[in-house]
């Protein structure tokens, strides 16, 4: 048992070492990848991988518009004239795919936060309207591989593929371009600590669901080391934001004095997407989508942050 739990660790290392990492370089610069560059080839960009979850073994890409009769793989998809291409995945009881990449935190600090944007893409329908597939989302700081099963893999539900056309049961191809075929996907994994030097592995690991499975597939993924606002807090006395989350585009914010609240919120980009004044503590939000945002308050020469919830 010893000389097989030490050639199965030897095994790992090899296979970490086979992988490149993705190096992230700077606090907050953000790593895109919309896999138009593999082209209409066989070929994964550098620092991605994929295996079959059953065995470990390494996949071969395969190249489809999500037409015909598919086996369970990972697969280079995109319409035969379109040069916009994305990273899918389709199981059977042969193949469950899982695929991924591996991260290098080069950024000179240990970071503590990071966000995760993507488009989840269906290429083919289900042949089950009875279940609903979903193909779910990992990562993991002391991983080796995708394979590395004594490895700790966290689940981030919201950047899971779950199927979009539930109701579908013919199995047919999609065009996952098409806005109906797709959604958005956005994550800020915080409680990290991810120091210099170390990788971050992520991974999306696909399941054999009953009858034909669907095709689901990554596009414009983009990752960056998340730094929230370096801002004060705890500075105005008796500060208080309610509801969170909101649902009703109403926010109440209240504190000790009762001089007038300069507020400014700012998306996970940084970008600002509202900015106003409030007299009588309340803030009308309902312009803005659900997700998360940030939260910059001023009150008398004194300022405040605190993270927004829009449902």
């Amino acid at each position: 048992m010893k000389k097989l739990y030490t050639l199965s660790f030897i095994l790992l290392t090899t296979l970490s070492f086979g992988q490149t990492p993705i190096s992230l370089t700077g606090v907050g610069d953000p790593y895109n990848q919309d896999f138009n560059g593999m082209g209409a080839t066989t070929t994964f960009p550098s620092g991605w991988t994929a295996i079959n979850n059953n065995s470990g073994a390494t996949l071969s890409m395969d190249v489809t518009d999500g037409s015909g009769t598919l086996a369970g793989n990972i697969y280079n998809v995109g319409t035969t004239s379109n040069s916009d291409r994305a990273f899918g995945t389709l199981a059977d009881a042969t193949i469950t795919p899982a695929f991924g990449a591996v991260f290098q935190n080069n950024t000179g600090s240990t970071a503590t936060s990071i966000l995760i944007l993507s488009r989840m893409e269906q290429w083919k329908e289900s042949g089950n309207a009875g279940v609903n597939e979903t193909v779910t989302f990992y990562y993991s700081l002391d991983a080796t591989s995708l394979s590395d099963a004594l490895a700790t893999w966290t689940p981030v539900t919201a950047l899971n593929l779950n199927e979009k056309l539930t109701d579908a049961t013919g199995g047919a191809a999609l065009d996952g371009n098409l806005s109906g075929n797709y959604r958005n996907l956005t994550s800020l994994i915080s409680g990290l600590n991810w120091t210099i030097g170390t990788n971050l592995w992520i991974k999306w690991v696909d399941t054999n669901d009953a009858l034909d499975n669907g095709m689901y597939a990554i596009d414009d993924f983009n990752i960056r080391t998340y730094m929230p606002l370096g801002l004060k807090q705890n500075a105005i006395a008796g500060l208080n934001m309610y509801p969170n989350p909101v649902s009703n585009g109403t926010l109440y914010i209240t504190s000790n004095s009762s001089e007038a609240k300069f507020v400014s919120v700012y998306d996970l980009l940084g970008k600002q997407v509202l900015n106003t004044k409030t007299s009588n503590n309340t803030v009308n939000v309902s312009s803005l989508k659900g997700g998360s945002y940030i939260v910059k308050i001023s009150e008398d020469g004194k300022t405040d942050t605190k993270k927004l919830i829009i449902e």
